[in-house]
């Protein structure tokens, strides 16, 4: 898995380990996939809508897309793409 450009994360456990850290500090979180999906072979594109209630009281809205190749049920690569200034918490 990678972010943009950054290093990616190898693995699935380093993926679950980030999911954890992420999480351990929301008190809510949702998702929306926007539809269409796109699928060409092995190949899918999905576009996300997340957002997060910080425990701090702030908030954050991403707008991302995600860029798979999957290897028949799993996922194998995948690539998200979005705004970084997007992840700057915003007072509510």
């Amino acid at each position: 898995m990678q972010e943009n450009q950054n290093p990616p994360r190898m693995g699935r456990d380093a993926h679950a380990a980030n999911e954890r850290k992420v999480t351990g500090r929301t008190t809510k979180m949702s998702s929306k996939c926007v539809r269409p999906v796109f699928v060409d072979g092995d190949r899918v594109v999905v576009r996300w809508i997340f957002e997060f209630d910080w425990k701090d009281g702030t908030y954050t809205r991403m707008d991302e897309l995600a860029y798979q190749r999957w290897d028949g049920e799993l996922i194998a690569e995948e690539t998200f793409f979005y705004d970084p200034a997007q992840r700057l918490p915003k007072p509510r």
